[in-house]
Formats: structure tokens, sequence, C-alpha cells
């Protein structure tokens, strides 16, 4: 990439040699000059993304951490035969195994979200499961821009709960959102 980067920069340079050729020889050397004198290119800038180290499936691990064994219809919603991410696994255990506090800082797209909601889930069904689910606030998830929060809204609702109730899990959460507006 960067020598590639470099041919890219030549040929640019030698085009706008040719394309603006000066009848002047002094505008033309000046014009040389110029473009030999710095970098008409920042970069190249290359990102490598990481390939993500795959733990555990998800039905296995809430296996694992409830002492009774999660519904299916509640596994089903969760993509229970899914393999979670490494940190992910790890993150979960901390969290809801572990009763500890975590710090996930990863990718786009490499799962933060279930990192959290995974262990909310977790101890709602825990408290569900013992009869001791009733009213009240659980958790609350703070975000730093509406959008992301409106996005979060429609993927609890729309995935998670729904997908939940279409399963045939027994099991149902509730939750709200307040934003400035």
């Amino acid at each position: 990439p960067i020598n590639l980067a470099k041919q890219v920069e030549e040929r640019y340079k030698r085009y706008l040699e040719t394309t603006y050729y000066f009848k002047d020889t002094d505008l033309r050397k000046s014009f040389r000059e110029a473009l030999g004198s710095g970098h008409l290119s920042k970069g190249p800038f290359l990102e490598a993304t990481p390939v993500f180290k795959r733990g555990k499936r998800t039905d296995e691990l809430f296996q694992e951490l409830l002492p009774n064994p999660p519904d299916e219809g509640f596994l089903k919603a969760l993509w229970g035969d899914r393999p979670l991410y490494l940190h992910q696994e790890r993150a979960i255990q901390k969290v809801f195994g572990e009763s500890h506090n975590v710090v996930v800082a990863t990718g786009t797209a490499s799962g933060k979200t279930e990192t959290f909601i995974y262990p909310i889930l977790l101890h709602l069904l825990q408290e569900f499961q013992a009869g001791q689910l009733g009213p009240g606030v659980r958790a609350l998830i703070l975000y730093p821009m509406n959008a992301l929060a409106n996005d979060q809204r429609d993927r609890l609702g729309k995935e998670i709960c729904k997908q939940i109730q279409e399963a045939g899990s027994p099991f149902k959460f509730t939750f709200g959102q307040y934003i400035g507006e």
C-alpha cells in the first residue's frame, strides 16, 4: 500500500506537469519546484481490523452461568447457537457470573452491546425463574446520543423483546426510554 500510494502520487505529479504546461520557463520551473517540495497527499491510512477470537456458544455460556437452564425460546431469541466473541464471553462472565464491573473497548460491530444487554437479561431471567420478577427498574443504560439510544431501543424492542415472545418463551420484560425530547 505504501509503494502504491507513492506511485499514485508520482503519476499525479506527472499529470499536473503535463496538464499545466507553462510557456514561461520561470513559471514552469517554479511549478515543478512546488510539486517537488512536498507531498500532494497524506497517507496511506491503513486500519488493521483484527479477527476476533471466538468463545463459547451463547447457550453453553448461559447454561454454565444460570442455576436453572434457560428455556428454548429465550435461547432461540438470543441466538443461542451463535458463538460469542471471546471478549463478549469474558465480559458476560465477569459482569453476571462474578458481579464485576468491566470496560469493553473494541471495534465497531464486535458485540459491545451484547456484553451489557445479556447480563441484564440473565439477571431478569433469573428473577423470573425464581418467581421474583416484579415491577421496578433493574437497569439504566445511558447513551451519549439520542440516535444511539433510539437505535438500541429498537434493538431491544423489535429484535430481542419481540423475538423472545415469538419464540414462545414464558419470560417477558418491559423497558422504557427517556430522552430530552
